[in-house]
């Protein structure tokens, strides 16, 4: 996988000498999904959990070929455990979680096609046979082992009289030094008897990563968390926050479920103090941005990315009518966004990450117009990587075609007629600066894989940019003004042979069989030279 877009210089924050103190908990929480009030770690902001990673694979039954998503099995029950979680400046990290269900590992359960892999279907009927009985603290040692990885060397019952609203608690030890795991029951009260009875299990796991020594903190967290635990009346998933504002576009429809898919989206930050959700046509957007601007921002997206992507939809036609949910992540600071995205790509301020079916983006405050702009342009050139996987049904695409397109709508804008135009890319001047030699790489970059066309030097990765985005200008603009007709029909052809064929190399070879490349190199350049100010109208 490549990312796109931008770097992020990085500096070391300035740490202190000596020995920090023990990690506390005295910040109350309420988590709605799970209606319960409990102490969080403090000075510690909430960490999304990333969606289950997709993997895809192709079958072919003769000359037809079908792909599926399909899932780790401990992935789609790792999330369907997990309840939320927070890491502090130290880097400790506290996960909540509620036991209700064994990690399903019977081969005849899960690993019915030979892989690890597994449909969502497949694996929740597993789960739905794999209920943890409340009752048995072996069941409840095998569910801390799977969930932390860490086998439990004994446990340990805890006194609850400290707080009259905890029903039982439980402390599992380990050889671990840096995991601490307790689970608990908290008292109901209500219902017709007017009796309290015992909660379902709850769990938290503590990842010390300070040095901080492991019976310090287990006293530390007993004494301040379990003496405040209670519960209140859950609300649904779907109840998590939502950006309230006069402003706002009315919640529209989204299409049919897919995964990560809107509930499962939802679902990742409803524990989340500090997130919210905003919808609009197809789209929903997950944040923690904070400042108006920003907020003023995801208004913005909620009024432009459906026009966007009907304009996306124009210009490369879907294969099939199939409805998706398109998710955007946009982050407040680079440490939440850096954590989010892994450390391969936390230089980036915006990707497109197929795996985890989102578009991710680092928000620079939006309090400039500047990085508002740089802001917008990113999110609409990722956009674009989003919209061509699912109108593509997942099929991957030529490098030159994928980035050209993304390059070519970074820079749209939409009128107050919701018409969509294509300003001057800032890319025309390095073009114009090294004509001779983007024309030279066309051929190059129409057979690059993504390595090819990613790896080298900065240099390099911009010249093929540059090179993609004017060859797409090219091809468009003789598309919608007939100025280059001879090669009008290049992008219908290399679309409609991908789908035929699933396969972006012989699709880019049709497109291009009948064209004398010299001639074409030639009337690239006289395009270009006789200059293109005026915009393109979609």
């Amino acid at each position: 996988m490549k990312i796109f877009n931008g770097f992020v210089l990085c500096a070391l924050a300035a740490g202190h000498l000596g020995v920090s103190a023990a990690p506390s908990f005295q910040a109350d929480k309420s988590l709605p999904s799970l209606g319960l009030k409990m102490r969080v770690l403090g000075n510690s902001t909430p960490e999304p959990l990333p969606q289950p990673q997709v993997h895809t694979y192709t079958v072919t039954r003769g000359a037809e070929k079908t792909q599926h998503d399909m899932f780790s099995a401990r992935e789609l029950w790792y999330a369907s455990q997990h309840a939320g979680q927070w890491r502090d400046g130290a880097g400790n990290v506290m996960i909540a979680a509620q036991p209700t269900t064994l990690l399903p590992t019977a081969q005849e359960d899960i690993l019915r096609n030979g892989t690890d892999h597994v449909t969502r279907k497949t694996y929740e009927a597993a789960a739905a046979a794999c209920a943890l009985d409340a009752s048995s603290e072996e069941a409840l040692s095998a569910w801390v082992a799977a969930f932390t990885g860490i086998a439990p060397s004994g446990v340990e019952k805890l006194r609850t009289q400290q707080n009259f609203n905890l029903s039982s608690a439980l402390f599992f030890a380990s050889d671990d030094p840096k995991t601490l795991v307790w689970a608990f029951r908290v008292k109901v009260r209500g219902g017709t008897s007017g009796q309290a009875r015992p909660s379902g299990w709850y769990a938290v796991v503590l990842q010390l990563n300070d040095g901080s020594p492991k019976l310090k903190v287990r006293q530390g967290f007993e004494a301040q968390f379990f003496a405040n635990v209670a519960a209140f009346s859950p609300t649904g998933a779907n109840n998590a926050n939502t950006l309230k504002d006069k402003a706002l576009t009315p919640k529209a429809a989204v299409g049919g479920a897919s995964a990560p898919g809107r509930d499962e989206a939802i679902k990742s930050i409803e524990n989340m103090d500090g997130w919210w959700y905003a919808e609009a046509a197809d789209y929903i957007f997950l944040s923690n941005i904070r400042s108006a601007a920003g907020k003023s921002l995801v208004r913005d997206l909620q009024n432009t990315l459906p026009t966007l992507r009907q304009a996306f939809a124009k210009v490369v036609a879907p294969f099939s009518d199939k409805a998706e949910v398109n998710v955007v992540r946009i982050f407040d600071t680079k440490d939440a966004y850096a954590s989010y995205v892994g450390s391969e790509i936390e230089w980036s301020i915006g990707c497109w990450i197929p795996s985890r079916r989102e578009l991710c983006i680092l928000s620079k405050g939006a309090d400039s117009r500047e990085d508002k702009e740089q802001t917008v342009m990113i999110i609409r050139h990722e956009a674009f990587h989003q919209y061509l996987f699912y109108a593509s049904d997942g099929v991957s695409h030529a490098v030159w075609f994928n980035e050209g397109h993304a390059c070519f709508f970074e820079v749209a804008e939409i009128d107050a007629q919701r018409r969509v135009e294509i300003r001057e890319s800032h890319r025309k001047r390095q073009l114009m600066e090294d004509m001779d030699a983007v024309a030279q790489n066309i051929p190059a970059v129409l057979a690059a894989s993504h390595s090819q066309f990613y790896d080298g030097d900065n240099k390099r990765r911009n010249l093929n940019y540059t090179t993609a985005w004017a060859l797409v200008h090219f091809l468009r603009a003789g598309t919608f003004s007939g100025k280059t007709a001879a090669y009008a029909n290049i992008l219908s052809t290399y679309h409609d042979t991908l789908k035929a064929t699933k396969n972006a190399e012989a699709a880019t070879e049709e497109a291009f069989k009948d064209i004398d490349m010299k001639a074409f190199q030639a009337a690239f350049q006289d395009f270009w030279r006789k200059g293109t100010t005026k915009r393109l109208r979609l």
